[in-house]
């Protein structure tokens, strides 16, 4: 496993870093997979971080940190989203909910959404591993948590994805179809007392 720093995207702009360096290093992440992990980053995420949509974070390489060299590992972003369970039946509501108050009756409920998760092509999975960066974000999503409440996580991905991934993460679909951009929706319940204890022992 590297080493490497989770840096906030909005810490650099607001510390008036050098913008055109930053980009610079962005274009240098690769993520054939799912190049719009790519266009995200280069052509989007400052641009949604100054406009308040949604937070970006960015796992430094810090072996490449320490030689003057921004190389970006990996990065996710977060933000929060009203999710429609209005065509759900009784019976997945109380599976997705619990005990949630006036559950029945819900049009939506609020999540914690994972916009971007990916790694740079550059790296492979013993240098940065999928669970190490899901980790990160469960971790800074935990921070909100404390404050706001809630254990929802949503987020969007292909069937690929989901067999391959996320389905053996604890991920489930919330409908069973695709949506307009022909992606699943998938939520997941999470207790997040391990991260608050992680945040609070650093």
């Amino acid at each position: 496993m590297k080493a490497y720093k989770v840096i906030a995207l909005g810490v650099l702009l607001n510390d008036e870093y050098d913008i055109s360096k930053i980009e610079q290093s962005f274009k240098k992440f690769s993520c054939q997979r799912e190049v719009d992990l790519e266009n995200f980053l280069i052509n989007k995420a400052v641009t949604y971080e100054r406009a308040n949509i949604g937070k970006t974070y960015l796992l430094i390489d810090l072996n490449e940190l320490e030689q003057g060299i921004f190389s970006v590992m990996a990065y996710y972003t977060i933000a929060q989203k009203a999710i429609d369970i209005s065509e759900l039946s009784a019976k997945r509501k109380r599976k997705m909910l619990g005990d949630y108050p006036g559950r029945d009756s819900l049009k939506s409920i609020p999540a914690y959404l994972i916009g971007q998760l990916g790694r740079n092509d550059a790296y492979k999975a013993d240098e940065i591993s999928g669970e190490q960066i899901l980790n990160e974000c469960y971790h800074s999503i935990s921070i909100a948590a404390q404050v706001v409440g809630g254990n929802l996580v949503i987020l969007e991905c292909r069937e690929k994805m989901f067999e391959c991934v996320y389905k053996d993460k604890g991920f489930r679909k919330l409908y069973d179809e695709l949506n307009e951009e022909k992606l699943y929706t998938l939520y997941k319940k999470i207790d997040f007392t391990e991260y608050w204890s992680r945040y609070y022992n650093t």
